[in-house]
């Protein structure tokens, strides 16, 4: 393939950019945002990104993404580590309480990188950048395509917001799920399949630093639950930072002020396995972001009979977009951008071959975690507006909290299967075979037989008290 313009210089246009200039395209990026350089992740942590204003929330960069870089571009996770990333060797953080502590070979593959998504991308963007064949724009914005009519329609470049354009051999659309892509193409006659659901939640994220001396307190379990009406996860960052998610439902209007500061810190306090990391000395580093209308969506550029435009792909969120509460946004887009690469260095001059074949690479691949997610908020969504009439999303939740939860901490062989499948190393299926689904089920018809856990945190009526505000629903 020759030159290939990329919409977008975020994670998953970079990752393209990384993957296809190694086989040789010469590659032109287009990102909105004015970015220049920073000269370290302190300064990247303040990049104005106001086309991904997701880059100050929590993000997990997750096994499967370790593991692309690991194999294919190590000089990245060099990188990374060199400027204070971390990885995580999971099979080191194994509960105690297992029945096989024992080592497995697939424990290569356990590893994450804790690393803020501002850190990330500005090393991508590094190791991009030293490639010649490699051309960065910031603060240039794409507001169109220019297409020529043949059987099908063709991309033959982009156009600018000043009126300018540029050819290209084949453009990439990696400009996130805000990407103006369905509307250029309806523009160029091309209608583009598509089917939206709402995830039904906010998100707020705040970072926060420890100083000199405590270390980040890992420990043998994620620091995440759901409190019913409430969800919180904790995420290891670069360079002593860390962030801390709460997602509430997006009707709840009880839960808005959670983007005031000290309510948030409230918040946080009042949960045990969060307020442990805000004991250390951690200082905010950040004010509450928050995020609305998210959506699961996805799209697709094949029809009944193909390819429904040649020239052209979407990537990441672009074309597919999940529930950033999971944490698999980022890993999901730099895997999407290596199976593309893949597939176009394999048919180099046929577009509508490498759509075919990209669009079957994304059902096997991604898909599965589009449907895991959709399929989840959903039952959440039911559970959280009609929980007593809803028994069977109940007991799918109570079979997650006194079955799953449980049995990772007690089988090797579930406590696998779970962490290779929270890093995108088996689809959610792999909790489903009758081996595992028995473990589970077993743990589960024994719960009256434990003695009661903790409670996660304080019930609703209880976190409305200790906060001293009045319940709006």
């Amino acid at each position: 393939m020759g030159h290939v313009g990329i919409i977008g210089g975020g994670v998953t246009g970079l990752a393209a950019a990384l993957s296809l200039s190694k086989m040789g395209s010469d590659i032109t990026i287009f990102e909105r945002d004015d970015t220049p350089m920073p000269s370290s992740p302190d300064e990247a942590f303040k990049w104005d990104r106001r086309g991904a204003p997701q880059v100050r929330h929590s993000h997990a960069l997750l096994g499967r993404l370790h593991n692309l870089l690991r194999d294919f571009h190590p000089e990245v996770l060099n990188m990374l580590i060199d400027v204070g990333a971390t990885e995580i060797n999971l099979a080191k953080h194994m509960p105690a309480t297992l029945d096989d502590l024992s080592p497995h070979p697939n424990d290569k593959d356990l590893f994450m990188i804790a690393a803020r998504r501002t850190t990330f991308e500005w090393v991508l963007r590094q190791a991009v950048a030293e490639n010649p064949n490699v051309t960065i724009h910031t603060g240039r914005g794409v507001n169109g395509l220019l297409t020529e009519e043949e059987t099908l329609p063709v991309v033959k470049g982009v156009q600018f917001d000043d009126g300018s354009s540029s050819f290209f051999d084949l453009v990439v659309a990696a400009n996130g799920r805000r990407s103006q892509a369905p509307k250029w193409l309806k523009a160029a006659g091309v209608q583009l399949p598509e089917e939206v659901e709402n995830t039904g939640i906010i998100y707020y994220s705040r970072f926060f630093r420890l100083p000199k001396g405590p270390e980040l307190p890992f420990g043998d379990r994620l620091v995440a639950g759901d409190l019913g009406y409430l969800k919180y996860g904790v995420f290891w960052g670069d360079n002593r930072t860390f962030s801390i998610t709460l997602t509430t439902s997006d009707t709840d209007k009880t839960f808005w002020g959670i983007r005031n500061p000290d309510t948030f810190d409230a918040v946080v306090g009042n949960i045990p396995a969060a307020a442990e990391w805000l004991t250390l000395g951690a200082e905010p580093i950040t004010k509450v972001h928050s995020m609305s209308g998210l959506l699961n969506r996805r799209r697709t550029l094949i029809g009944p009979d193909g390819a429904i435009i040649k020239g052209f792909h979407m990537i990441g969120d672009a074309l597919i977009c999940t529930n950033p509460l999971y944490g698999r946004g980022c890993s999901t887009g730099f895997w999407q951008a290596h199976l593309l690469a893949e597939i176009i260095s394999s048919n180099p001059n046929d577009s509508f071959t490498q759509a075919k074949e990209f669009d079957s690479a994304i059902q096997k691949h991604v898909i599965p975690w589009y449907e895991a997610s959709v399929e989840s908020d959903r039952a959440n969504l039911k559970v959280g507006t009609d929980s007593d009439s809803n028994d069977d999303g109940a007991i799918r939740k109570s079979i997650l909290r006194d079955g799953l939860i449980p049995a990772t901490q007690t089988s090797a062989k579930v406590w696998r299967a779970f962490m290779r499948m929270m890093n995108m190393l088996e689809t959610p299926k792999i909790l489903l075979e009758p081996d595992l689904s028995a473990i589970v089920m077993e743990t589960w018809g024994k719960r009256h037989e434990r003695d009661a856990e903790p409670p996660l945190g304080p019930n609703r009526s209880e976190m409305l008290e200790q906060l001293q505000i009045i319940d709006l629903n």
